[in-house]
């Protein structure tokens, strides 16, 4: 099915779920057969879990490995007043990870007994040679990493050196050899955990990390930090849900939807993300994942792709509201900084790809280089143009003698495991399977591309990567997937009601896109301060229902002129008229005259 709007865009439905479960569940639910269609795709015979994740889907935090032996080192610290350094990365995941463990131990410690460094892009991700001879000359006795450290082992055999024990909180692929100098590493990716949950955030590891220490002392569960759980978790892009042979987890989504619920009700441990979300007009009780991806964490990461990052973890740290709001408004100093040089490398990385007449969808993935390249803009490069052409995207920043390089991966290509397939390559590299980054000799570098498109030529391409139209002979983009068809008559408030029931929504977990088959449209209208979205009525077999178009307002004569043309959309409840209304994604073609 072709987009109407938008050239090479196509778009598929999901195949269909067993008949019996989807008949089964619309029984045990009394609801419609589209939600019963939804929950049966998404969780099969453990549907059940997908209605009402909650504290119960919380797994024990010592079925990590190595919570038991990090547990005894930080109690022991505790009971000897050590003095403790942690370390945190430098973006959302890790600065919510350093800020809650941070606050999580401070009222166990003595005064002056914890200090916090939360790293910066100069030295890059992990542990740097700097901050081990800063924790020796400090006279530091245990560090503690969150977000990084699995790969620095040549870092902790120096702090083991001068009696500094490490423990590694993370969460990202480890290496094939794990530093054998670590007191406790405690990372679920790690060879031989059994962690029903692969995939928490670096703060989510932090989380459980404090939350066994409590246990331990028998103190109530810290429940106050999940607004931190829920920030960095989003952030981070890590997969709310995820079926393992058979398994249905959904403890990230858990800890998520408790973290929105506490700050529903204006609580949480952070004042300065209360207040960051007021500067920002968010509304905690309307608080939703793209707040976060595209308002929140933007403004925290400018931190460190523009300016400071120890400015972002003072915000979430401080309890003083004057500091907090003058903290936010260096952050949207950065952000604005962030924004222009944001632009300029689109623009560069855009120009590159027509002088050199790369075709993203052919080659199967894109990989692209300039001399000093912002390093703190090479992410959200590499998200935007992944976004744009729909396959795996490198953006690489030259040094004078190493490059450095972040990744940005689309569903079904695992970017993680593609770089371990070429670790010989890299100095150092690490993340996960939608986001990545490493560094490189400069000598190496010519030796990478050959290698990455390789790779990506024999990658499975049936769901994420480029395919070829036969009647054409030419590169179009993968087709998108839409949940289920669906009739007007039943997008009423309780579908929409239910719909919200499996938010949040990210990575996982999308938000469900449904179709809407042999439609016309009336009422249309030009909205917003450019008049850049449409909005008007879409009507299917004489029933109406309002929508709205973000962005689309200059295909109005598009719309205006389909007759039994289809439309994808989200479901939605317009706040202002409360009654239920669709945002569309696209505008299709009949889809019973498609073929392909």
């Amino acid at each position: 099915m072709r987009s109407l709007i938008r050239e090479g865009e196509r778009w598929e439905i999901s195949s269909f779920p067993e008949e019996d479960l989807v008949r089964d569940i619309a029984t045990s639910l009394s609801c419609s057969s589209t939600f019963a269609v939804l929950l049966a795709k998404r969780g099969g015979r453990n549907w059940r879990r997908l209605i009402d994740p909650g504290f119960a889907d919380f797994h024990s935090p010592f079925d990590l490995l190595g919570m038991d032996k990090g547990v005894e080192r930080l109690l022991q610290a505790i009971d000897t007043k050590e003095r403790i350094f942690i370390h945190g990365d430098f973006d959302v995941d890790g600065l919510t990870g350093a800020a809650l463990l941070y606050q999580g131990l401070l009222p166990l410690l003595g005064q002056g007994a914890l200090k916090v460094e939360v790293g910066d892009r100069a030295h890059g991700h992990g542990l740097s040679q700097d901050f081990v001879h800063q924790v020796i000359a400090e006279g530091f006795s245990l560090v503690i990493t969150v977000d990084c450290g699995i790969a620095n082992n040549e870092e902790i055999t120096r702090l083991s050196e001068a009696g500094i024990d490490t423990i590694v909180t993370d969460h990202h692929l480890p290496p094939p050899t794990l530093s054998p100098h670590a007191r406790a590493i405690i990372d679920p990716m790690q060879g031989g955990d059994t962690y029903p949950n692969r995939y928490l955030a670096g703060v989510g590891v932090a989380y459980k990390f404090i939350c066994a220490v409590y246990e331990r002392l028998g103190r109530p569960a810290p429940h106050s930090f999940l607004d931190l759980v829920a920030l960095g978790t989003i952030a981070d892009l890590v997969p709310l849900t995820d079926v393992s042979e058979g398994v249905l987890t959904v403890e990230n989504r858990a800890l998520v939807r408790e973290g929105f619920s506490l700050l529903a009700r204006g609580g949480g441990s952070s004042l300065g993300l209360r207040i960051l979300m007021k500067r920002l007009s968010v509304k905690p009780k309307q608080l939703t994942s793209s707040d976060i991806g595209y308002l929140i964490a933007p403004k925290l990461n400018a931190a460190n792709r523009a300016g400071d990052p120890k400015v972002a973890f003072l915000l979430l740290t401080t309890t003083l509201e004057q500091r907090a709001e003058y903290l936010i408004e260096t952050l949207l100093d950065y952000n604005r900084d962030r924004e222009i040089a944001q632009i300029d490398m689109i623009a560069q990385a855009e120009e590159q790809i027509v002088k050199r007449g790369i075709d993203p969808q052919e080659d199967r993935i894109l990989v692209l280089a300039g001399k000093y390249w912002n390093e703190g803009i090479l992410g959200l490069a590499a998200s935007t143009l992944a976004d744009r052409y729909r396959v795996p995207t490198i953006i690489i920043s030259q040094g004078d003698a190493v490059s450095r390089a972040s990744c940005r991966s689309v569903d079904g290509f695992d970017i993680a495991k593609c770089l371990n397939a070429h670790a010989h390559l890299f100095l150092q590299y690490g993340g996960h399977k939608m986001a990545a980054g490493f560094s490189i000799a400069n000598d190496t570098l010519p030796e990478l591309q050959p290698h990455l498109l390789s790779y990506a030529a024999q990658a499975d391409t049936s769901t994420s990567l480029s395919t070829c139209n036969a009647q054409t002979d030419r590169r179009v983009s993968p087709a998108r997937s839409i949940d289920a068809q669906i009739m007007a008559q039943e997008i009423d408030m309780r579908f929409i009601t239910n719909i919200r029931s499996l938010s949040p929504y990210g990575p996982g977990n999308p938000d469900p896109l449904f179709m809407l088959t042999q439609c016309t449209f009336n009422s249309l209208s030009l909205v917003g301060a450019r008049r850049q979205h449409l909005k008007g009525k879409v009507v299917q077999n004489g029933l109406a229902l309002p929508f709205i178009a973000f962005r689309m307002g200059e295909h109005i004569s598009t719309f205006d002129r389909a007759r039994g043309a289809s439309l994808v959309f989200r479901a939605r409840f317009d706040d202002w008229k409360g009654a239920p209304q669709a945002e569309v994604a696209d505008l299709i073609e009949d889809h019973t005259d498609a073929n392909d």
